[in-house]
Order: C-alpha cells, then structure tokens, then sequence
C-alpha cells in the first residue's frame, strides 16, 4: 500500500514537471513592443518598419484578391498552363485528390514542355501525397525537395515545417495566401463545404520579393541558388499599388514584428480574421490596450465547423478579457473559415500564411503580402462585412460552461505545440 502511494506520489510529481515544462516551451521568450506610435501613413512608419523587418515597401504593383476555390485555383492553373520559362511552387499542403491531379497534369504538361519547375513540399503537411504523385512529376522534369531536409546536424530545426504557399510563374506572377492545394478549398469533401480562404494574384515588381522567398527555402533544402533571368526578370510597374513581402521563420518573426507595428499603430480600426487565434500574451495585451484607448476592433474566427475543435476551445479561452475590452468577436457559420486577412486603419491590409498562434510565430516558415492602398483596403474590409453578415457575434454575456473551461485549461499549452501536432491526423493549415 505504501508502495503504491508513492509511486502514486512520483507519478504526481512527474506529471507536474513535464506540464511546467510544455509551458515553459509555450511562452514566447521575446515579448514584442514598438517604440512609439506614428500614422500608418507617415514617412516615419514606413522607415522604422523598413529598418526593423529588413524590407522594402515598392510601388507599381497590381495586386488582386480571389476569393475562395472556386476563383483561385482556376486562376492559378491558367498561370501554370501558360508557364514559358520557368515555375516555382512551395507547399504546405499538396494532397491528392481531383484538385491536386489537376495541378500536377499542368505541371507534368509544362514540365514536358521544356519550363523549369521547381516545387517544395512540407514533409509534414504534404505526407498525404501519393508517391506515384511525387514520381509522375520527378519523371516529366520537375525537381522537388522535400522541407525540413533531414540531417542529424538539424535536429534543432525538426519542429519546423514550411508553411508557405507560393506560386511564381516566369518570375512575373505571384500567388499566395492561405490555400494549398487539396479538395478541402475546392468541393464538398467528406460532406463539408469547400472552405472559405483568399488568395491574392500580384504583378508587379513586389513578386521578385516573392520569388526571393521560394530561393531561400530551395537554397535551404538542395543547396541550389536560384539566378537568372527565368527566375528573376526585370519587371515592369503593372499597377499603382505599393506592397511588401514579409517573411518569417525560427530565426527571424518578421510576421509578428509586423503585426505587433500595425497593432500599436493603429488609431481607427483593426479587422482580423485567422483560422486559428491563441496568440502569444504580448500580442492579446497590445489588442485589449488599442481597444481601450478607443481603437475599433472586430475578431473573425470559426465557428462549429472547426477542423481542430480543442484549438477552438483554446481561443474561447480567451475570450472573456477580449469581449470586457470592447473588442466584438464573431464566429463564422457556413464552413471552415481558413482566411488569414488584416486591414488597419482603412489602409494596411495583409493577407499571407501566419495564423495568429504561437506555431506560426515561433516554428514555421510563413510568406505574407502587406498592402498599403485605401482601395484594396476598402475591398477586402467589404468583403470582410460580408462574411460577418454570416457569422454569429459573440455577446458580453457569453459565458463557457464548466466542462469547457475544465477541457480548455488542459489543452491551452499544447495548442502551440509542434510535437503535439505530428500526432494529428490532419495538418493544420
């Protein structure tokens, strides 16, 4: 009986270590601030972030949202199908499937066809696809590599992925946002509705930025350094909008650094609309601060149709602070919100790959597109209305009920995990 108890006891104690641990690993070790507040549209603001982030912000762009599947993909087949020279794509999620056979026959056709293509693949999230898949595409010429590469030298860097959805084609016209390529964003798979996401085409000479992003993760995993002019052509101004690139992986939170800059900024109003929302507390405390000094601030996240449900339940965590600051939540109802959108002021927009949790600010490799133009802004804020007109706002008198919160403490540390999400059957994008 004595026995037992202690080994009960050392089974307590234990428990208890390795949960202060899988905190410890939770929290963020940087907690993120800006100096001071300029006007989103100063000459100010643009230099400190500029310097901060390494990035230059460049006009003459021509950047167009598109909205869901069934606009998207269509679009981006066209670019591959009249691909001359050369391809990049970079996948989070490539799973087969009648929308992943159409991409790999247009990149079999233009591979065939003399284009260079290149494509990167995350091990994790594109585990799905087929080897006859990755072998029909090795076979008509496309080069792949597979992210992390495996060395034991890079054991540190095994809770990376890349998390990036880039397509470039010629070198001139940039996709990216936060789709990959699966029948989950195309048809009602597994009796679910496509899912609601954005993708933004550009043109202009922003997408060598985007190409340059592709280079680095290519020269991470074959050693290869992407140059010429079938990758990097002189580009011409297709637009008058200005826009910039920002990247971020392990080394280097560029996404967070820019969110944090656009939060504390901002003087009017911030939408925000990410699948996934367990931010780190830096971020939750710059969100309830802006909106008691009166900044206006709407939160879409995603309703019942959740893919990962516990994540959800680590968001509405959250909750309770948020709503008491001012700050109106709205659940979205139709489907699977997968949308990764900011709009700032009526002038900053972003749209990219970062959710807004610890996994994309601390692990991942990310990509997204900052927008600097009133009339996009206008657009995307538009169209953001027209989503909350389908979602159900969450109201002061919300309130979890016991199991919930029970279930939520449990699982709010691991919800930033990468070692907990390998076990998923499911990547979440």
């Amino acid at each position: 009986m004595e026995l037992a108890s202690v080994a009960l006891a050392v089974l307590a104690v234990v428990t208890v270590l390795v949960w202060l641990g899988i905190v410890a690993l939770a929290t963020p070790t940087v907690a993120y601030r800006f100096d001071r507040r300029f006007d989103l549209g100063s000459r100010e603001f643009e230099d400190a972030v500029s310097s901060a982030l390494a990035i230059t912000i460049v006009g003459g762009n021509g950047i167009t949202r598109l909205e869901n599947g069934v606009h998207f993909y269509p679009e981006m087949l066209a670019a591959i199908s009249g691909a001359e020279r050369s391809i990049a794509l970079e996948c989070y999620i490539f799973h087969p499937g009648r929308t992943g056979d159409a991409f790999t026959a247009a990149l079999i056709e233009r591979a065939s066809a003399g284009v260079c293509v290149r494509i990167i693949l995350d091990a994790f999230g594109s585990r799905r696809l087929r080897r006859r898949h990755v072998q029909r595409l090795a076979a008509a010429g496309c080069q792949i590599a597979w992210h992390p590469r495996a060395r034991w030298r890079r054991a540190h860097r095994l809770t990376n992925s890349t998390h990036r959805e880039i397509l470039v084609v010629d070198g001139r016209v940039a996709f990216t946002g936060g789709a990959g390529i699966s029948d989950w964003w195309a048809t009602h798979y597994k009796r679910q509705p496509p899912w609601r996401d954005t993708m933004v085409r550009v043109e202009g000479p922003v997408v060598a930025s985007c190409q340059a992003v592709f280079a680095e993760n290519w020269l991470e995993c074959r050693g290869d350094i992407l140059a010429g002019e079938e990758w990097f052509p002189a580009i011409e101004p297709r637009g008058m909008t200005d826009a910039v690139v920002v990247k971020n992986s392990p080394s280097f939170a560029g996404s967070r650094a820019l969110f944090q800059a656009l939060v504390e900024c901002a003087s009017r109003e911030i939408r925000l609309t990410t699948p996934y929302f367990v931010p780190d507390p830096s971020f939750l405390s710059t969100l309830i601060d802006r909106a008691r000094s009166g900044v206006s601030i709407i939160i879409l996240l995603p309703g019942h149709r959740m893919d990962h449900p516990w994540v959800r339940l680590s968001s509405r965590r959250l909750f309770r602070p948020l709503l008491d600051a001012g700050i109106r939540l709205f659940e979205y109802q139709p489907s699977m919100i997968h949308q990764k959108l900011m709009v700032v002021d009526h002038l900053w927009s972003v749209v990219g790959t970062t959710n807004f949790d610890m996994m994309s600010f601390e692990y991942l490799d990310e990509i997204n597109i900052a927008v600097r133009d009133e009339a996009f802004a206008r657009e995307a804020q538009a169209q953001h209305d027209a989503d909350l007109a389908r979602s159900v706002e969450v109201r002061g008198s919300w309130h979890r009920s016991m199991w919930e919160k029970g279930l939520a403490w449990a699982v709010w540390t691991l919800a930033g995990q990468r070692w907990v999400l390998r076990l998923r059957r499911r990547p979440r994008g």
